[in-house]
Formats: C-alpha cells, sequence, structure tokens
C-alpha cells in the first residue's frame, strides 16, 4: 500500500493457517484501528496461509558479524520480519493450538527473537510498538486467555508495550469461541445472529484495534517531542528510526 510519510502503520498479522475466524476477528480490529484517524493510520494485514515458516536451528548463524542479524533460513521470515520492524503497532489475531499459538507463529517469534538484537548490533533494543492480541479457540475455555498472555509476553520480551481492549469485554485482549464448531466463519455467522458471545469477542476486538492505535499515536507524539533526550541512548535507535521516517 501506497501512502505519506506522516502515517502510523498498523500491523495485523493471521497467525492460523487458514482464512477463518482469526482473519475475522483481526479485519474488525484493524478496520476499528483505521478509524481512529483516516487520514494518519495506515493498516496492513499479514495472514500465515500458504507461508513456509521453519523453526529456530539454534545455529547462532544471525550473531555472527557476516550475517548482520539474517537469519540463515531463507523462507517467508524474512518478509513478515520487515513488516514487523516497519509497524509502529501489532495486532495478533490467532486461533488456539494445543492451548497455545500455531507453530508456524511461534517459528516467527522464535527466530525474530533470536535474530532482531543482533541486526541492530544492540544489546536491548526498545522497539516500543504497541502489540495487542486476539485468540479464538473452538472451546469456551480452551486456553484463549494463555495464548494472548504468551503474544503479550513476548511483546514485553521485545520492549514493545502490550494493551487489551476495553472492560468488560476485554481484560488482556480479545478472546472469543466458535460454540465447538470447526467452520472458518463461525463467529461471524454467529455474531450476525446477534448471540452474545459473539457480540462481546467483536466489541472487545474492536476496542482492541482503536486502543493500539490510540497508545501508538500518542507515543510518537511523546517521542518527537522528547528525540533529543532519547537519541542519547543507542537502544532507542529502532524506534527513532521509524519517527523520523514518519
Amino acid at each position: 500500500m501506497s501512502g505519506n510519510g506522516n502515517e502510523l502503520r498498523v500491523l495485523g498479522i493471521s497467525g492460523s493457517p487458514r482464512v477463518g475466524n482469526s482473519s475475522y476477528l483481526l479485519n474488525v480490529a484493524l478496520e476499528a484501528a483505521a478509524e481512529v484517524n483516516r487520514e494518519l493510520v495506515r493498516v496492513e494485514s499479514y495472514s500465515f496461509r500458504g507461508k513456509n515458516f521453519g523453526p529456530c536451528l539454534g545455529c547462532f548463524k544471525c550473531s555472527q558479524e557476516k550475517h548482520m542479524g539474517e537469519c540463515a533460513i531463507k523462507d517467508d521470515f524474512q518478509h513478515l520480519r520487515d513488516l514487523w520492524l516497519g509497524a509502529d503497532a501489532v495486532i495478533y489475531s490467532t486461533p488456539v493450538y494445543h492451548v497455545s499459538i500455531p507453530g508456524q507463529l511461534k517459528c516467527f517469534i522464535d527466530r525474530l527473537g533470536n535474530t532482531i538484537n543482533k541486526y541492530y548490533r544492540l544489546t536491548s533494543p526498545r522497539f516500543m510498538k504497541v502489540v495487542g492480541a486476539i485468540a479464538q479457540g473452538m472451546h469456551l475455555f480452551g486456553g484463549q486467555e494463555l495464548t494472548i498472555n504468551f503474544l503479550l509476553q513476548h511483546a514485553v520480551l521485545k520492549n514493545c508495550i502490550p494493551v487489551s481492549g476495553d472492560g468488560w469485554q476485554s481484560y488482556l485482549g480479545a478472546a472469543g469461541w466458535t460454540g465447538a464448531k470447526r467452520e472458518g466463519n463461525s463467529i461471524k455467522r454467529q455474531f450476525e445472529s446477534t448471540e452474545t458471545d459473539a457480540e462481546v469477542v467483536v466489541q472487545a476486538a474492536e476496542s482492541l484495534g482503536r486502543r493500539v492505535t490510540e497508545l501508538a499515536l500518542i507515543l510518537r507524539q511523546g517521542l518527537r517531542h522528547l528525540e533529543d533526550a532519547c537519541a542519547l541512548d543507542d537502544a532507542y535507535g529502532p524506534i527513532l528510526e521509524r519517527v523520523r521516517v514518519s
């Protein structure tokens, strides 16, 4: 997508290997994010469907000077890494797999964590992206909060800022369930039928999208105000790089 240099970039990542409930809820969140400011906010969606993400091999080639943080495995990781690096905010939307995230998304997070510091040659770079999480499963108590909590811990580990949607619908993020149905359009159909649980997760996804975007806009203005002070610490390099470009 093309745009002007002042745009705030909100990246939505659907961690599902298919197009279905996770992508539906992600689109709800991204539409709410765009509505915060149609002139300034640019949303972009990425799906794991059809993508290839191998697991981290622990080879530590990314730490070698000649590799400059580049992963030795060449697959779809590099493209998503670049999208992640360029985003001001990230919204993850994922199904629950074995009380956690799908393996493909875990492979991305593992490799991101192992390469990203070396990419910038910093011990603890301040990425300071605003991060929100959406999780949906087949069952009511199927691990949604554990999945969301994992993604928010990933955000903290990468010096990002985790947020939730607005209560009471959202405590940690947006969590929903399909009523034990396997169809990829289950939550959408339930929402259109005004089923309460589906209405709750849609409202949570909407508020999550808004809060992620609002905080990212506030953060950008604060960093611009304090740019000279932050520039004294190299760890703020990644986020100052984004602020100066935008």
